[in-house]
């Protein structure tokens, strides 16, 4: 799998600071890094071809000259549309958001589950929107304690440090999620165990998690917080922050009521962002 280098641990503002690289310097490891963000759009519902074989709907006397253009068709009409402003694409949103989760499981240990990953199980009529609530919730268990994952993640090619409005947002949406705001947590708990319940567990494990899940919807409010690991994670396309192994990105990056459970992570990747998104996305299922 890709290699992930750690270049930095620090404190800013009293909370812990982690600087990452993947090592695209090295082919295998770069490749290793495609291959798996291309596995994941190629296994995603929405992409995968098996999901719309015509067979399952008993269809029959078919000519394979029709079955053809039907995939064909299937296969185009699912491909995103490209946003005119290339930081809002999906595709961008999606590969990050999955680039995000490979650190989480190598370098923390968390697990994330397909069947609970919004992105996996899109519906054809939600291929162009940008997915709801948390980008990347998990599992992490530590030492036989459980935590639920919380993670938020921007990315930012400006030559800028700090990137001061795109840190705003990832500050803003964690804060969202610390407080709870709006049942935004909640309902993603609620979510997140909706989707769980098609995993293939051992009974005692699933059992655990659920009453983990759902201690945390009944609770007091002021607990959920405790029971949460939060990671803001920007993932950053600018040479001096590997160069200088710097993290002011985050020297202005405050967060109230989670200080004790939240780890901020900077995630150096030194290729532009956005052509390495529709990269991805153009090798799994082609172009518009």
């Amino acid at each position: 799998m890709a290699a992930i280098k750690q270049l930095l641990a620090t404190k800013t503002n009293g909370l812990n600071v982690k600087l990452f690289e993947y090592d695209i310097d090295d082919e295998q490891s770069y490749n290793q890094l495609r291959e798996y963000l291309i596995s994941k759009v190629k296994s995603s519902n929405v992409h995968n071809v098996e999901n719309y074989d015509l067979t399952y709907f008993a269809a029959k006397n078919l000519k394979p000259e029709f079955i053809q253009k039907f995939n064909e068709k299937v296969a185009k009409i699912s491909i995103p549309k490209k946003s005119k402003v290339p930081q809002f694409d999906v595709r961008r949103e999606r590969v990050t958001e999955w680039m995000a989760q490979l650190l989480l499981e190598k370098e923390y240990g968390c697990t994330f589950y397909d069947e609970a990953d919004k992105r996996m199980n899109l519906k054809p009529v939600e291929i162009d929107k940008h997915t709801d609530g948390i980008d990347v919730p998990g599992i992490r268990i530590v030492d036989n304690s459980i935590k639920f994952v919380i993670c938020e993640v921007k990315a930012s090619e400006t030559e800028k440090i700090p990137c001061t409005s795109v840190i705003a947002s990832l500050q803003d949406d964690i804060q969202k999620a610390v407080d709870n705001r709006d049942n935004r947590v909640s309902r993603e708990i609620l979510q997140y165990m909706y989707g769980i319940r098609n995993v293939k567990f051992h009974d005692d494990e699933l059992q655990r998690i659920i009453n983990f899940l759902s201690h945390l919807i009944a609770g007091e409010k002021d607990t959920l917080a405790e029971n949460i690991m939060f990671f803001p994670l920007l993932i950053r396309n600018n040479n001096k922050i590997t160069s200088n192994k710097d993290t002011g990105d985050y020297k202005n990056f405050t967060i109230s009521g989670a200080s004790n459970n939240i780890e901020n992570i900077i995630l150096a990747f030194n290729k532009s962002i956005n052509n390495f998104s529709d990269a991805i996305y153009k090798e799994a299922i082609g172009n518009e």
